[in-house]
Protein backbone atom coordinates (compact mmCIF):
# COMPACT_ATOMS: atom_id res chain seq x y z
CA UNK A 1 0.00 0.00 0.00
CA UNK A 2 2.92 2.31 0.53
CA UNK A 3 3.91 1.88 -2.66
CA UNK A 4 1.08 3.41 -4.47
CA UNK A 5 1.95 6.41 -5.79
CA UNK A 6 0.29 8.98 -3.69
CA UNK A 7 0.65 12.99 -4.11
CA UNK A 8 -0.13 15.76 -1.97
CA UNK A 9 -0.63 18.81 -3.65
CA UNK A 10 -0.76 22.59 -2.40
CA UNK A 11 -1.70 25.80 -4.64
CA UNK A 12 -2.02 29.00 -4.71
CA UNK A 13 -3.12 31.66 -7.00
CA UNK A 14 -2.56 35.30 -7.66
CA UNK A 15 -4.64 37.51 -10.13
CA UNK A 16 -2.01 39.07 -13.00
CA UNK A 17 -4.80 40.40 -14.48
CA UNK A 18 -9.16 40.60 -14.85
CA UNK A 19 -8.71 37.61 -17.22
CA UNK A 20 -5.48 35.76 -16.57
CA UNK A 21 -4.65 33.94 -13.29
CA UNK A 22 -1.50 32.80 -12.34
CA UNK A 23 -1.48 29.14 -10.32
CA UNK A 24 1.36 28.30 -8.10
CA UNK A 25 1.26 24.59 -7.35
CA UNK A 26 3.67 22.72 -4.89
CA UNK A 27 3.60 18.99 -5.36
CA UNK A 28 4.55 16.59 -2.34
CA UNK A 29 5.11 12.70 -3.19
CA UNK A 30 3.59 10.76 -0.33
CA UNK A 31 4.68 7.31 -0.64
CA UNK A 32 7.81 5.03 -1.10
CA UNK A 33 10.36 4.58 -3.90
CA UNK A 34 10.82 1.48 -4.66
CA UNK A 35 13.46 0.79 -7.86
CA UNK A 36 11.76 -2.63 -8.86
CA UNK A 37 7.86 -1.22 -8.71
CA UNK A 38 8.88 2.26 -9.85
CA UNK A 39 11.71 2.37 -11.69
CA UNK A 40 13.62 5.65 -11.96
CA UNK A 41 10.73 8.05 -12.80
CA UNK A 42 6.82 8.41 -12.51
CA UNK A 43 4.89 10.30 -15.02
CA UNK A 44 2.12 12.21 -14.14
CA UNK A 45 -0.41 14.37 -15.23
CA UNK A 46 -1.59 17.58 -14.10
CA UNK A 47 -5.05 19.12 -15.34
CA UNK A 48 -6.82 22.27 -14.42
CA UNK A 49 -10.72 21.78 -14.86
CA UNK A 50 -13.81 24.44 -14.53
CA UNK A 51 -15.94 24.11 -12.17
CA UNK A 52 -18.25 21.85 -13.54
CA UNK A 53 -15.50 19.64 -14.83
CA UNK A 54 -15.91 20.37 -18.16
CA UNK A 55 -13.52 22.14 -19.81
CA UNK A 56 -9.32 21.81 -19.48
CA UNK A 57 -8.11 25.08 -18.86
CA UNK A 58 -4.52 23.79 -18.57
CA UNK A 59 -2.80 20.49 -18.86
CA UNK A 60 1.18 19.73 -18.54
CA UNK A 61 3.52 16.28 -17.87
CA UNK A 62 5.05 16.32 -14.77
CA UNK A 63 7.60 13.59 -14.24
CA UNK A 64 8.69 12.81 -10.82
CA UNK A 65 12.06 11.60 -10.60
CA UNK A 66 13.49 8.81 -7.98
CA UNK A 67 16.94 11.17 -7.00
CA UNK A 68 14.69 13.89 -6.48
CA UNK A 69 11.31 11.86 -4.99
CA UNK A 70 11.57 13.42 -1.23
CA UNK A 71 11.90 17.34 -2.27
CA UNK A 72 8.84 19.52 -3.10
CA UNK A 73 8.48 20.17 -6.60
CA UNK A 74 7.36 23.94 -7.33
CA UNK A 75 5.38 24.59 -11.08
CA UNK A 76 4.21 27.53 -11.97
CA UNK A 77 1.69 28.47 -14.99
CA UNK A 78 -1.36 30.83 -16.14
CA UNK A 79 -4.87 30.16 -16.45
CA UNK A 80 -7.79 31.99 -18.16
CA UNK A 81 -10.41 33.25 -15.40
CA UNK A 82 -14.00 32.89 -16.70
CA UNK A 83 -16.30 35.80 -17.00
CA UNK A 84 -18.38 35.40 -14.67
CA UNK A 85 -15.79 34.43 -11.80
CA UNK A 86 -16.84 30.42 -10.69
CA UNK A 87 -16.60 29.72 -6.98
CA UNK A 88 -13.52 27.20 -7.53
CA UNK A 89 -11.23 25.05 -10.32
CA UNK A 90 -9.85 21.58 -9.60
CA UNK A 91 -6.88 21.01 -10.07
CA UNK A 92 -6.32 17.07 -10.74
CA UNK A 93 -2.73 14.90 -10.80
CA UNK A 94 -3.33 11.46 -12.65
CA UNK A 95 -0.57 9.46 -12.77
CA UNK A 96 -0.07 8.08 -16.49
CA UNK A 97 0.97 4.32 -15.42
CA UNK A 98 -1.09 3.58 -12.44
CA UNK A 99 -5.10 3.61 -12.08
CA UNK A 100 -6.86 5.26 -9.56
CA UNK A 101 -3.72 6.86 -8.91
CA UNK A 102 -4.90 10.90 -8.88
CA UNK A 103 -5.59 13.78 -6.68
CA UNK A 104 -8.04 16.53 -6.67
CA UNK A 105 -7.44 19.92 -5.35
CA UNK A 106 -10.25 22.27 -4.69
CA UNK A 107 -8.78 26.10 -5.29
CA UNK A 108 -11.73 28.13 -3.96
CA UNK A 109 -11.99 31.80 -5.11
CA UNK A 110 -14.31 33.14 -2.64
CA UNK A 111 -11.33 35.59 -1.11
CA UNK A 112 -9.85 36.28 -4.71
CA UNK A 113 -9.61 39.70 -5.60
CA UNK A 114 -9.36 40.94 -9.40
CA UNK A 115 -7.73 43.81 -10.15
CA UNK A 116 -9.76 47.03 -11.53
CA UNK A 117 -10.68 47.20 -15.17
CA UNK A 118 -7.97 49.00 -16.85
CA UNK A 119 -8.68 52.72 -18.67
CA UNK A 120 -8.87 52.28 -22.14
CA UNK A 121 -4.89 53.46 -23.65
CA UNK A 122 -4.53 57.15 -24.94
CA UNK A 123 -6.02 57.50 -28.77
CA UNK A 124 -3.49 58.72 -31.42
CA UNK A 125 -4.59 61.81 -32.43
CA UNK A 126 -4.72 62.52 -36.18
CA UNK A 127 -2.80 66.21 -35.85
CA UNK A 128 -0.46 68.20 -38.10
CA UNK A 129 2.86 66.75 -37.62
CA UNK A 130 4.56 69.73 -35.24
CA UNK A 131 7.53 71.58 -37.73
CA UNK A 132 11.11 71.60 -35.50
CA UNK A 133 10.55 75.43 -35.74
CA UNK A 134 7.91 74.89 -32.76
CA UNK A 135 10.91 75.12 -30.35
CA UNK A 136 11.03 78.65 -31.01
CA UNK A 137 14.90 78.48 -30.51
CA UNK A 138 17.41 78.38 -33.35
CA UNK A 139 20.09 76.42 -31.40
CA UNK A 140 17.64 73.45 -30.06
CA UNK A 141 16.39 73.51 -33.88
CA UNK A 142 19.88 72.56 -34.80
CA UNK A 143 20.06 69.65 -32.46
CA UNK A 144 17.74 67.86 -34.75
CA UNK A 145 19.90 67.68 -38.16
CA UNK A 146 17.90 64.90 -40.81
CA UNK A 147 14.48 65.84 -39.51
CA UNK A 148 11.65 68.75 -39.89
CA UNK A 149 8.68 67.15 -38.16
CA UNK A 150 8.15 65.48 -35.28
CA UNK A 151 6.13 62.53 -35.31
CA UNK A 152 2.59 61.68 -34.42
CA UNK A 153 3.48 61.23 -30.59
CA UNK A 154 5.77 63.47 -30.30
CA UNK A 155 3.67 65.66 -31.85
CA UNK A 156 0.85 64.87 -29.34
CA UNK A 157 2.97 65.11 -26.22
CA UNK A 158 5.30 68.28 -27.06
CA UNK A 159 2.62 70.97 -25.48
CA UNK A 160 2.64 68.99 -22.21
CA UNK A 161 6.88 68.46 -22.05
CA UNK A 162 7.83 71.33 -23.75
CA UNK A 163 5.39 73.85 -22.79
CA UNK A 164 4.44 73.24 -19.09
CA UNK A 165 6.08 72.10 -15.86
CA UNK A 166 3.75 69.01 -15.09
CA UNK A 167 4.90 65.92 -14.21
CA UNK A 168 4.46 63.54 -17.51
CA UNK A 169 4.07 59.55 -18.28
CA UNK A 170 4.32 58.61 -21.82
CA UNK A 171 4.10 54.66 -22.61
CA UNK A 172 4.12 54.23 -26.02
CA UNK A 173 5.86 50.86 -28.59
CA UNK A 174 10.01 51.07 -28.44
CA UNK A 175 11.82 52.88 -31.52
CA UNK A 176 8.77 55.63 -31.21
CA UNK A 177 10.75 58.26 -29.99
CA UNK A 178 10.47 58.42 -26.64
CA UNK A 179 13.94 60.03 -25.94
CA UNK A 180 13.34 62.91 -27.96
CA UNK A 181 10.20 63.39 -25.66
CA UNK A 182 12.45 63.47 -22.82
CA UNK A 183 14.66 65.59 -24.31
CA UNK A 184 11.76 67.93 -24.71
CA UNK A 185 11.59 68.23 -21.02
CA UNK A 186 15.88 69.16 -20.39
CA UNK A 187 14.97 72.37 -23.18
CA UNK A 188 12.27 73.19 -21.09
CA UNK A 189 14.53 73.20 -18.63
CA UNK A 190 17.34 74.83 -20.39
CA UNK A 191 15.08 77.98 -21.30
CA UNK A 192 14.56 78.53 -17.36
CA UNK A 193 18.45 78.46 -16.40
CA UNK A 194 19.63 80.00 -19.40
CA UNK A 195 21.93 82.80 -17.19
CA UNK A 196 22.67 80.42 -14.47
CA UNK A 197 24.11 77.27 -16.46
CA UNK A 198 25.81 76.05 -13.68
CA UNK A 199 22.46 76.04 -11.53
CA UNK A 200 20.98 73.56 -13.61
CA UNK A 201 20.88 70.01 -12.51
CA UNK A 202 18.77 67.14 -14.48
CA UNK A 203 19.25 63.27 -13.47
CA UNK A 204 18.27 60.79 -16.40
CA UNK A 205 18.00 57.25 -14.55
CA UNK A 206 18.31 54.34 -17.40
CA UNK A 207 17.71 50.60 -16.40
CA UNK A 208 21.22 49.30 -17.29
CA UNK A 209 24.36 50.14 -17.04
CA UNK A 210 24.59 49.63 -21.28
CA UNK A 211 21.53 51.98 -21.54
CA UNK A 212 22.84 54.54 -19.27
CA UNK A 213 26.60 54.85 -21.18
CA UNK A 214 24.42 54.58 -24.15
CA UNK A 215 22.63 57.77 -23.41
CA UNK A 216 25.58 59.81 -22.61
CA UNK A 217 27.07 59.28 -25.50
CA UNK A 218 24.66 60.78 -27.28
CA UNK A 219 23.16 63.74 -25.18
CA UNK A 220 27.62 64.43 -24.87
CA UNK A 221 27.26 64.74 -28.75
CA UNK A 222 24.46 66.85 -29.00
CA UNK A 223 23.85 68.86 -25.77
CA UNK A 224 27.53 69.74 -25.35
CA UNK A 225 27.49 72.07 -28.28
CA UNK A 226 24.77 73.94 -26.06
CA UNK A 227 27.71 74.30 -22.99
CA UNK A 228 25.85 71.58 -21.02
CA UNK A 229 28.35 69.17 -18.97
CA UNK A 230 26.81 65.78 -19.58
CA UNK A 231 28.53 63.69 -16.88
CA UNK A 232 27.95 59.64 -16.17
CA UNK A 233 28.04 58.29 -12.73
CA UNK A 234 30.57 55.42 -12.19
CA UNK A 235 29.39 53.82 -8.82
CA UNK A 236 32.07 55.02 -7.06
CA UNK A 237 31.10 57.57 -4.48
CA UNK A 238 33.78 60.07 -4.11
CA UNK A 239 34.05 60.77 -7.86
CA UNK A 240 30.26 60.19 -8.58
CA UNK A 241 30.01 63.86 -5.78
CA UNK A 242 32.12 65.35 -7.75
CA UNK A 243 30.51 64.51 -11.12
CA UNK A 244 27.16 65.11 -9.51
CA UNK A 245 28.15 69.05 -8.49
CA UNK A 246 30.13 69.81 -11.80
CA UNK A 247 27.36 67.85 -14.21
CA UNK A 248 24.24 69.60 -15.71
CA UNK A 249 22.69 66.37 -17.24
CA UNK A 250 23.29 63.21 -15.12
CA UNK A 251 23.09 59.64 -16.85
CA UNK A 252 23.09 57.04 -13.80
CA UNK A 253 21.94 53.34 -13.59
CA UNK A 254 18.86 53.48 -10.49
CA UNK A 255 21.89 51.42 -8.21
CA UNK A 256 24.44 54.56 -8.92
CA UNK A 257 21.72 56.92 -8.37
CA UNK A 258 20.01 55.16 -5.34
CA UNK A 259 23.54 55.47 -3.16
CA UNK A 260 24.17 59.52 -4.01
CA UNK A 261 20.84 60.35 -2.92
CA UNK A 262 20.14 58.09 -0.05
CA UNK A 263 21.71 60.69 1.72
CA UNK A 264 20.00 63.91 0.45
CA UNK A 265 19.89 66.10 3.52
CA UNK A 266 23.47 66.97 3.36
CA UNK A 267 24.16 66.90 -0.59
CA UNK A 268 22.54 70.20 -1.47
CA UNK A 269 23.52 69.42 -5.09
CA UNK A 270 20.95 65.93 -5.12
CA UNK A 271 18.06 69.04 -3.34
CA UNK A 272 18.58 70.60 -6.23
CA UNK A 273 17.73 68.60 -8.90
CA UNK A 274 14.55 69.71 -10.89
CA UNK A 275 14.31 66.59 -13.80
CA UNK A 276 14.24 63.43 -12.87
CA UNK A 277 13.61 61.54 -16.34
CA UNK A 278 12.92 57.47 -15.64
CA UNK A 279 13.55 55.21 -18.38
CA UNK A 280 11.82 51.94 -19.19
CA UNK A 281 9.47 52.42 -16.35
CA UNK A 282 7.96 49.24 -16.94
CA UNK A 283 10.80 46.88 -15.66
CA UNK A 284 9.46 48.29 -12.07
CA UNK A 285 7.93 44.56 -11.88
CA UNK A 286 11.29 43.05 -12.88
CA UNK A 287 14.56 42.14 -10.98
CA UNK A 288 15.94 45.62 -10.53
CA UNK A 289 12.44 46.91 -9.61
CA UNK A 290 12.30 47.64 -6.42
CA UNK A 291 15.64 49.96 -6.81
CA UNK A 292 13.52 52.15 -9.52
CA UNK A 293 10.39 52.17 -7.13
CA UNK A 294 12.64 53.02 -4.24
CA UNK A 295 14.93 55.50 -6.12
CA UNK A 296 11.37 57.68 -8.22
CA UNK A 297 9.82 57.70 -4.48
CA UNK A 298 12.78 59.61 -2.80
CA UNK A 299 12.60 61.81 -5.77
CA UNK A 300 9.06 62.88 -5.31
CA UNK A 301 9.51 62.89 -1.27
CA UNK A 302 12.35 65.36 -1.62
CA UNK A 303 10.30 67.11 -3.65
CA UNK A 304 7.44 67.67 -1.36
CA UNK A 305 9.95 67.94 1.77
CA UNK A 306 11.89 71.44 0.24
CA UNK A 307 8.90 72.57 -1.21
CA UNK A 308 10.60 72.88 -4.42
CA UNK A 309 9.49 71.18 -7.79
CA UNK A 310 11.15 68.28 -9.07
CA UNK A 311 9.61 67.59 -12.14
CA UNK A 312 9.22 64.19 -12.99
CA UNK A 313 8.96 62.50 -16.85
CA UNK A 314 8.68 58.67 -16.98
CA UNK A 315 9.03 56.81 -20.21
CA UNK A 316 8.16 52.96 -20.37
CA UNK A 317 6.55 50.71 -23.30
CA UNK A 318 2.69 50.81 -23.73
CA UNK A 319 0.88 49.87 -20.25
CA UNK A 320 -2.17 48.29 -18.78
CA UNK A 321 -1.90 49.68 -15.56
CA UNK A 322 -1.03 53.06 -16.69
CA UNK A 323 -3.31 54.80 -14.54
CA UNK A 324 -1.58 53.29 -11.33
CA UNK A 325 1.86 54.27 -12.48
CA UNK A 326 0.62 57.92 -13.48
CA UNK A 327 -0.65 58.43 -10.17
CA UNK A 328 2.25 57.10 -8.05
CA UNK A 329 4.95 58.86 -9.71
CA UNK A 330 2.23 62.28 -9.89
CA UNK A 331 1.36 62.87 -12.85
CA UNK A 332 -2.20 64.56 -13.61
CA UNK A 333 -4.72 63.53 -16.20
CA UNK A 334 -3.04 65.91 -18.77
CA UNK A 335 0.52 64.53 -18.37
CA UNK A 336 -0.89 61.16 -18.65
CA UNK A 337 0.01 59.57 -22.30
CA UNK A 338 -0.53 55.43 -22.90
CA UNK A 339 -0.58 55.03 -26.43
CA UNK A 340 -1.61 51.24 -27.60
CA UNK A 341 1.20 48.77 -28.48
CA UNK A 342 -0.29 49.04 -32.49
CA UNK A 343 0.51 52.64 -33.09
CA UNK A 344 4.70 51.96 -33.78
CA UNK A 345 6.03 53.74 -36.34
CA UNK A 346 6.79 50.49 -38.24
CA UNK A 347 4.33 48.03 -38.00
CA UNK A 348 5.05 44.97 -36.37
CA UNK A 349 3.95 41.16 -37.60
CA UNK A 350 4.90 38.28 -34.90
CA UNK A 351 5.08 35.09 -35.60
CA UNK A 352 5.33 32.01 -33.01
CA UNK A 353 6.30 28.76 -33.05
CA UNK A 354 6.46 26.34 -29.98
CA UNK A 355 8.51 23.58 -29.18
CA UNK A 356 7.81 21.12 -26.16
CA UNK A 357 10.97 20.05 -25.93
CA UNK A 358 12.15 19.67 -21.67
CA UNK A 359 16.09 19.99 -22.63
CA UNK A 360 17.31 23.13 -22.98
CA UNK A 361 20.25 21.98 -25.40
CA UNK A 362 18.22 19.69 -27.01
CA UNK A 363 15.52 22.53 -27.65
CA UNK A 364 18.12 25.05 -28.84
CA UNK A 365 19.55 22.40 -31.38
CA UNK A 366 15.89 22.03 -32.62
CA UNK A 367 15.18 25.81 -33.63
CA UNK A 368 18.33 26.17 -35.67
CA UNK A 369 17.01 24.69 -38.85
CA UNK A 370 13.18 26.58 -38.19
CA UNK A 371 15.50 29.88 -37.39
CA UNK A 372 17.17 29.19 -40.90
CA UNK A 373 14.27 28.81 -42.80
CA UNK A 374 12.75 32.11 -41.20
CA UNK A 375 16.11 34.06 -42.07
CA UNK A 376 15.60 32.79 -46.11
CA UNK A 377 11.08 33.61 -45.53
CA UNK A 378 11.60 37.13 -44.21
CA UNK A 379 15.03 38.30 -45.28
CA UNK A 380 16.59 35.67 -47.95
CA UNK A 381 15.68 37.42 -50.96
CA UNK A 382 15.28 41.01 -50.36
CA UNK A 383 18.92 40.85 -48.36
CA UNK A 384 17.71 43.23 -45.83
CA UNK A 385 19.07 42.89 -42.33
CA UNK A 386 17.77 39.81 -39.65
CA UNK A 387 19.17 39.97 -36.15
CA UNK A 388 18.77 36.70 -34.18
CA UNK A 389 18.62 36.54 -30.10
CA UNK A 390 20.21 33.49 -28.64
CA UNK A 391 21.18 32.52 -24.95
CA UNK A 392 24.37 32.63 -23.99
CA UNK A 393 27.22 33.20 -26.07
CA UNK A 394 28.03 29.36 -26.51
CA UNK A 395 24.85 29.57 -28.50
CA UNK A 396 25.62 32.63 -30.16
CA UNK A 397 28.84 30.83 -31.67
CA UNK A 398 26.89 27.21 -32.39
CA UNK A 399 23.56 29.64 -34.24
CA UNK A 400 26.00 31.26 -36.53
CA UNK A 401 28.03 28.23 -37.55
CA UNK A 402 24.72 26.36 -37.56
CA UNK A 403 23.79 29.36 -40.40
CA UNK A 404 26.76 28.84 -42.54
CA UNK A 405 26.29 24.74 -42.21
CA UNK A 406 22.51 25.16 -44.11
CA UNK A 407 23.11 27.94 -46.19
CA UNK A 408 25.99 25.59 -47.83
CA UNK A 409 23.94 22.47 -47.30
CA UNK A 410 21.73 24.64 -50.12
CA UNK A 411 24.33 25.39 -52.13
CA UNK A 412 24.45 29.03 -51.22
CA UNK A 413 27.48 29.10 -48.82
CA UNK A 414 27.86 32.85 -49.18
CA UNK A 415 23.84 33.70 -49.77
CA UNK A 416 24.28 36.35 -46.66
CA UNK A 417 26.90 37.62 -47.66
CA UNK A 418 26.35 41.06 -49.62
CA UNK A 419 29.66 42.52 -50.75
CA UNK A 420 32.61 41.48 -52.19
CA UNK A 421 35.19 39.51 -49.91
CA UNK A 422 37.88 41.96 -50.34
CA UNK A 423 35.73 44.81 -48.55
CA UNK A 424 35.71 43.01 -45.53
CA UNK A 425 39.76 42.38 -45.15
CA UNK A 426 40.43 45.80 -42.96
CA UNK A 427 37.18 45.03 -40.61
CA UNK A 428 38.61 41.14 -40.33
CA UNK A 429 41.84 42.38 -39.18
CA UNK A 430 40.14 43.98 -36.36
CA UNK A 431 38.33 40.54 -35.08
CA UNK A 432 40.53 37.88 -32.70
CA UNK A 433 38.40 35.35 -32.88
CA UNK A 434 38.82 32.68 -35.04
CA UNK A 435 35.25 31.32 -35.06
CA UNK A 436 33.75 34.88 -35.62
CA UNK A 437 36.43 35.70 -38.72
CA UNK A 438 35.40 32.53 -40.29
CA UNK A 439 31.45 33.58 -39.98
CA UNK A 440 31.78 37.10 -41.14
CA UNK A 441 33.65 35.90 -44.67
CA UNK A 442 30.34 33.64 -45.11
CA UNK A 443 27.88 37.34 -44.26
CA UNK A 444 26.97 36.12 -40.73
CA UNK A 445 28.27 37.95 -37.57
CA UNK A 446 28.13 37.57 -33.83
CA UNK A 447 27.93 39.91 -30.50
CA UNK A 448 28.55 39.05 -26.86
CA UNK A 449 29.21 40.70 -23.85
CA UNK A 450 32.63 39.17 -23.88
CA UNK A 451 34.02 40.68 -26.78
CA UNK A 452 36.93 43.43 -26.83
CA UNK A 453 34.85 47.36 -27.58
CA UNK A 454 37.19 47.19 -31.06
CA UNK A 455 35.61 44.16 -32.39
CA UNK A 456 32.43 45.09 -31.52
CA UNK A 457 33.09 48.00 -33.40
CA UNK A 458 34.03 46.20 -36.55
CA UNK A 459 31.16 43.92 -36.33
CA UNK A 460 28.36 46.79 -35.88
CA UNK A 461 30.07 48.51 -38.52
CA UNK A 462 29.80 45.17 -41.01
CA UNK A 463 25.99 45.00 -40.17
CA UNK A 464 25.03 48.24 -40.29
CA UNK A 465 26.43 48.79 -43.75
CA UNK A 466 24.65 45.88 -45.08
CA UNK A 467 28.00 43.63 -45.57
CA UNK A 468 26.46 41.25 -43.35
CA UNK A 469 23.00 40.40 -43.34
CA UNK A 470 22.61 38.34 -40.08
CA UNK A 471 23.81 39.29 -36.69
CA UNK A 472 23.37 36.91 -33.56
CA UNK A 473 23.15 38.14 -30.24
CA UNK A 474 22.94 37.41 -26.78
CA UNK A 475 20.15 38.63 -25.21
CA UNK A 476 21.60 40.52 -22.75
CA UNK A 477 23.22 42.75 -25.55
CA UNK A 478 20.01 44.10 -26.29
CA UNK A 479 19.68 47.21 -24.08
CA UNK A 480 22.96 48.44 -25.64
CA UNK A 481 22.26 47.68 -29.38
CA UNK A 482 21.45 50.19 -31.72
CA UNK A 483 20.96 48.50 -34.89
CA UNK A 484 17.56 48.09 -36.83
CA UNK A 485 16.78 44.73 -38.32
CA UNK A 486 13.99 44.01 -40.90
CA UNK A 487 13.39 40.54 -39.08
CA UNK A 488 14.16 39.64 -35.29
CA UNK A 489 14.41 36.12 -34.40
CA UNK A 490 14.25 35.56 -30.67
CA UNK A 491 15.49 31.48 -30.07
CA UNK A 492 13.80 30.61 -26.75
CA UNK A 493 11.82 33.66 -24.29
CA UNK A 494 11.94 32.03 -21.55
Amino acid sequence: MHQFPRLELAATVQPITRSVLRVDLTVTSDFQWDEKVHGFIEPFWIFVEDNDGEQILHHEYFILKMNFAEEDHHLSFTVPVLDPLPPQYFIRMVSDRWLGAETLLPVSFRHLILPEKYPPPTELLDLQPLPVTALRTPEYEALFKGITHFNPIQTQVFTSLYNSDDNVLVGAPTGSGKTICAEFAIMRLLNKHKENLAGMRAVYMGPFDSVAAMRHREWSAKFGALGLNVVLLTGESATDLKLVEKGNLICSTPENWDMISRRWKQRKNVQAVALFIADELHLLGGEKGHVIEVVTSRMRYISSQLNNSCRVVGLSTSLANARDLGEWIGVGTHGLFNFPPGVRPTPLDIHIQGYDIISFEARMQAMAKPTYSALVKHAGESGDPAIVFVPTRKHARLAALDLLTFAASDGQPRRFLQCAEEDLAPFVARVREPALKHAIAFGVAFLHEGMLPAEREAVEALFESGAVQVMVCTAVMVWGLTLTARAVIIAGTQ
